[in-house]
Parts: structure tokens; C-alpha cells; sequence
């Protein structure tokens, strides 16, 4: 049809003409169409591997990446531990010459973990070039702090001693957020939707959710949905430590450090790495043969409006996050089978979340399985939710629930069924998916195993 104003051809599904942005005539404006959103590719870089295969199997063979770091040893840091990724296995792929060199660490991570999930995906080939036009596809990347540890205090440093004249003229296209979604855009001719998020400890769930409502309201046929941290520099671990929430009895034990649910957890342990999913349309994706590997079929977010660092103690507000989710998805309760939990092993923020399972669980909750990854990778901060939704991708694919390390005493407190000692195999269809964080920031994803209607 054509625009009534400007002729414009436009979509017949289209409110508003795409050339003048006139709103187009009542009767000929169709209903919004939900389209289905599937998962095609998977990419993750992490302190277990810098692929998913390899983190996939060291969380299921109760590995753990955490270690004593070096730039911590000989300072006054009351925990010295972190799951730290190893620079010499990031891979130097997707970007070359002066973009790769003016890239930040954080943009490496992202961008590679995205071109593992494109391959995947099958959207590249071994060379990296797209097999398909992906100019309508998007990106949503999430960051809490981007290189702004990596870069800015760096050149901050520099311009103190040195003055303006030395600082690099590419410092900022460094150190930025959004740098890592524009240099995958960029990569790739992605000219379509652009999001960077920035919600603490729930911006990698929250970014997929994002992307997962782009591809479902039609916005885009292809989204890169994913997350990205660099947390190496001892400025960040000492912020934390200032507020006294990692965990200082495991400096000589650095793989007991993380103990989520554990009735002995004392704090989180920093960690770090990316990981990226490829959402399509699953017309899209069955257009063109691709292999399904889950389905997203509900997201929302909450706060708590209660405090910025501790969650309310009763998890009424990341109980909303999750029973919105379910709705969004148009499940019930009854229908999950399987609890990715954010559980970073802190006293307060376990125990809420475990409150928060049995708000909307009732008198199930104890019988569902719930796990938690932290103790292999870390607490990646804003890539947690991201990495930790491809572990439950995998989940669904493998049909076994990896268990949780360093459960080793149950606390009467949470009383939920912690899958630990060994994966566990196990029918999940719909799995539930928390991310919280500092800020009172909440979100919940609903995945599901791939089924035709």
C-alpha cells in the first residue's frame, strides 16, 4: 500500500510510513504481529575457555576458572582471588589492522564471542564474512563498566604526568559502552536496531530480553543479544571489597571462594568474559534451515525501589521480575521445570532469591531443580546474566542441569533442591532465568525447549 501522504510504499503491516512518518489510515493499519524468537547461535569467552564448548564442559565437570590473580599479589587487597579470562586465548579474529588496535579489550571479548554464535548460526563463514544480508539485523550489548577501568584511567594517568598533548586522539572510541555494539554493527553491516545497557548484575538477561522484544514486535529479523565485562584492574576489585562483599577466607583456596546457596557463602568473587546469542524470527530461521537450538518466550524486569545494595530480604521485587516473565510468556508456574539461578553466594542476596522462588513457586519450589554457575566462571558482573543464559541454552540442549560448585552444606534458610556434585539429567522444557543486581535492578527470562506449534 502507499503512504496517504508522500506515496511512499510502504508495509502492509506498517502504523506509520517509514519515508514521513505520517500515520497511516485506520483502516488500513493492521494488528502488531508477535513473531515467535528463536535461538540459532551461541558465543561465550570465559575463565573456563574462551568458547562454549570449553566453559560448557568444565561447569559440567565441576571446574572452576577461579584463581589467585597476579596483579593482586603483594597489595593491601583483602581478597585476591577472581576468575579472570586469559587475554592469550581471546581470539584476534573479527578485527584487524587499526580497528582491531583501537578496540578495547572489552569490544575483543564481545566481538568474538558474536562471531562464534554467528557461525553457529551458520549467518558467516570460516572467514567470517556473512553468508546472508544481515543489513536489517541489530545488536543489544550490555556493559557495566565497558574500558572505562582498561583505558580511561590509563590515559587519566597519562594526562596527570604527561599533559593533554599525550593523550591517544582514539581514546574515545575506546573506552565507551556502546563500542562494542557499534563495532559488531559495524563488522557485519548490521543497520538495524542499536541498544547498549547498563542495569549492574541484570544487564546481560536484560539485554537479551530487549532483543528478544525486538525480534518479537518485528523491529528486526536478526538481533546479537549478549553482554560484556573486563574487570581485571585493581580498581574494580577494591571497590567491591570497600563494601565488604567478597570473600577474604579463600585467598590460599581460590576454588573454594564461590559457594552459591552454600550455608558457609561469604561473597562474591569477581569474574569476567562475554558471551553473545544469535535471536531470529523463527520464520527467519526456518526460512533459510537453521538449526533451533531454544526458544525465548518471556521476559520483564522489576526494582525493588528498596535500597542499592541489598535486595529486600523477603524477594518480593525480583518476585515480580519472574511472575511478569511467566506472564509475558503466558505460562504458569507449574510449567517450569528448571531455575538458572543469578545466586552469587552472598548471605543477603541468596537467601532473597530464594524467598523470591518461593513466592512464586509455593509449595513447588522445594522440588526444582535450581543452579547456579558462579562458582565455575565468577560473578561476571554485567556479562553474568548473558553467559549464564547460554549455560541454560545449553541446559535445554543437553537436557542436563549442571550442578552447582561448592554446595557442600545445605542452609535450612533456603531450602530448595541445589543440583551440585555432579550434572544431572533431567526433562526440561521451560526453563526460568534470574539476573539481579545493585540498584534494585531485577530480570527474568523464560526459555523453552523448541517445539512446532
Amino acid at each position: 500500500m502507499n503512504c496517504p501522504r508522500c506515496s511512499t510504499v510502504v508495509s502492509p503491516d506498517a502504523r506509520f510510513c517509514s519515508a514521513c512518518g505520517a500515520p497511516l489510515a485506520a483502516d488500513a493499519i493492521a494488528p502488531p504481529r508477535r513473531h515467535r524468537v528463536v535461538v540459532t547461535g551461541l558465543g561465550a569467552i570465559t575463565s573456563l575457555g574462551p568458547t562454549v564448548e570449553e566453559t560448557w564442559r568444565g561447569i559440567l565437570a565441576g571446574e572452576t576458572g577461579i584463581r589467585r590473580a597476579d596483579n593482586l599479589d603483594g597489595g593491601d587487597h583483602a581478597c585476591r582471588v577472581r576468575g579472570d579470562v586469559d587475554s592469550a586465548t581471546i581470539p584476534q579474529r573479527a578485527l584487524t589492522g587499526k580497528v582491531a588496535r583501537n578496540a578495547s579489550r572489552f569490544t575483543h571479548m564481545a566481538i568474538e564471542a558474536t562471531a562464534d554464535a554467528l557461525l553457529q548460526a551458520g549467518l558467516v563463514d570460516a572467514n567470517l564474512e556473512p553468508t546472508a544480508d544481515l543489513s536489517a539485523g541489530g545488536a543489544v550489548i550490555g556493559t557495566c563498566v565497558g574500558g572505562t577501568h582498561d583505558d580511561f584511567l590509563a590515559a587519566w594517568d597519562n594526562y596527570k604526568t604527561r599533559g593533554e598533548g599525550r593523550i591517544a586522539p582514539h581514546l574515545h572510541v575506546m573506552f565507551p559502552h556502546n563500542l562494542a555494539a557499534y563495532n559488531i554493527q559495524a563488522r557485519w553491516g548490521m543497520g538495524g536496531p542499536s541498544l547498549t545497557l547498563a542495569t549492574a548484575c541484570a544487564t546481560g538477561a536484560q539485554a537479551i530480553g530487549e532483543a528478544f522484544r525486538e525480534v518479537r514486535e518485528g523491529h528486526a529479523p536478526i538481533m546479537i543479544a549478549g553482554a560484556v565485562e573486563s574487570t581485571q584492574h585493581p580498581m574494580f576489585i577494591s571497590g567491591f571489597a570497600a563494601m565488604r562483599a567478597l570473600p577474604t577466607d579463600s585467598n590460599d583456596d581460590p576454588g573454594a571462594a564461590s559457594r552459591p546457596f552454600d550455608a558457609s557463602r561469604a561473597g562474591f568473587v569477581l569474574g569476567e568474559g562475554a558471551a553473545a546469542l544469535v535471536l531470529e524470527s523463527l520464520e527467519h530461521a526456518e526460512a533459510r534451515g537453521a538449526s533451533i537450538l531454544a526458544e525465548i518466550v518471556g521476559f520483564a524486569t522489576s526494582n525493588d525501589a528498596y535500597h542499592p545494595i541489598a535486595p529486600i530480604p523477603e524477594g518480593t521485587g525480583s518476585a515480580r521480575a519472574i511472575r511478569a516473565a511467566l506472564a509475558d510468556a503466558g505460562l504458569s508456574p507449574e510449567a517450569v521445570d528448571h531455575i538458572n539461578a543469578h545466586a552469587a553466594s552472598t548471605p543477603a542476596g541468596d537467601l532473597a532469591e530464594a524467598n523470591a522462588i518461593r513466592l512464586v513457586f509455593g509449595e513447588r519450589a522445594a522440588d526444582i531443580p535450581v543452579t547456579s554457575i558462579k562458582g565455575a566462571v565468577g560473578h561476571c558482573m554485567g556479562a553474568s546474566g548473558a553467559i549464564e543464559t547460554v549455560a541454560a541454552v545449553m541446559t535445554i540442549v543437553a537436557q542436563t542441569i549442571p550442578p552447582t560448585r561448592n554446595y557442600r552444606t545445605p542452609d535450612p534458610a533456603i531450602g530448595l533442591d541445589i543440583v551440585h556434585d555432579a550434572p544431572r539429567p533431567a526433562a526440561v522444557n521451560v526453563a526460568s532465568k534470574h539476573s539481579f543486581g545493585l540498584g534494585g535492578q531485577n530480570a527474568c527470562l523464560i526459555l523453552a525447549r523448541f517445539a512446532d506449534a
